[in-house]
Order: structure tokens, then sequence, then C-alpha cells
């Protein structure tokens, strides 16, 4: 009797486990990856820093840090998200900006290297979700890794992230 009590309770456990991993009609519990847009404004993103936890742990996603390591240690980060710097990496080997003061943040004919191994960097067989700290640098990789063929969305600043994945920094960090 304890034998067959035994094997009933296992078989429960596993029936609901795998109910917890599944929604009513067997569809997934992730959302479906709404469709990328062209436009590099965080503004215009369907994903966002806001909804960005109903889409995290995803196999079919590449999550992206474009902040530099000294913002990512000092203001936080999201875990998971893997760290491609934009000032002390991908500007001047992705991409060198005409105006590289800062002040224009359009991808302009020739400044984009057409010789950079983007597939060392970003996966083209996955959805890449890609944020900064305010998402002007977001939006600028986007443009770029869109003009190679990638599927991009831009989530804004972690700024604005407070979910569930966020890891404090130590604001007297100094690289």
């Amino acid at each position: 009797m304890k034998r067959v009590l035994s094997t009933a309770l296992a078989v429960l456990a596993v029936v609901a486990l795998a109910g917890c991993a599944t929604m009513a009609g067997g569809e997934s519990a992730a959302p479906e990856l709404p469709a990328a847009v062209e436009s590099v404004a965080a503004a215009d993103s369907p994903i966002t820093m806001e909804n960005l936890d109903e889409y995290m742990g995803r196999t079919d996603v590449q999550y992206v840090d474009v902040r530099d390591l000294d913002e990512k240690f000092a203001s936080g980060y999201v875990h998971d998200f893997e760290l491609v710097p934009f000032f002390q990496f991908l500007e001047g080997r992705m991409v060198v900006r005409s105006d590289a003061d800062g002040q224009a943040w359009v991808v302009e004919a020739g400044e984009i290297n057409e010789n950079f191994p983007y597939d060392n960097y970003f996966q083209r067989d996955k959805a890449i979700f890609i944020f900064c700290a305010g998402g002007t640098r977001a939006g600028y990789v986007k443009g770029i890794l869109d003009e190679q063929g990638f599927t991009t969305y831009n989530l804004g600043g972690f700024k604005d992230y407070d979910g569930e994945y966020k890891v404090l920094g130590d604001p007297s960090f100094e690289l």
C-alpha cells in the first residue's frame, strides 16, 4: 500500500510540475515574441524595461547590455544579460562615428564596419534584447545590427528597470 501511495504521489508531483510549465491549451507560459519594429527608439519597442520580466529566461533570446564595465558595476545590472560594452569595445571596431563627440546618434553610411566579426558577439538565430543606461546607445547598436540582418529590440535604459532580475551595484565602484 505504501508503494502504491508513493508512486501515486510521485506521478502527481510530475504532473503538477509539468502543468506549471504550460498554460491552458498547451501553450508555453512565456509570451510569444512580438514583431520587432524598424524604429530604433525604445519608446516604439513592444518589449521594454517595464515588461522585460515577462520575456526573461528564453532560449530564443540573446540578452545584451551595451553599457561600459564601470556603469554595470556602479549602477547594477540585469541578471543573465551579457556585457558587450559600447564605448569600451564596439565604438571604433563595429562602428566609427563621424560625430564621435556624442552629439550624433544616427547611423550614417560609411560608419559601419562591414568586416567586424558580428557573429562572434551577436547570435543571428536569436532575437537580441539590448539596453544601455538610457536607451540611446542601445538604439544606435540596434540600428547597426538591423542593417546586418539581426532581429533586435531596444529595451531602453537600465534606469527604468525595477524587475526581479535587477542586481544592485556599488556606486563607489571606479574602473
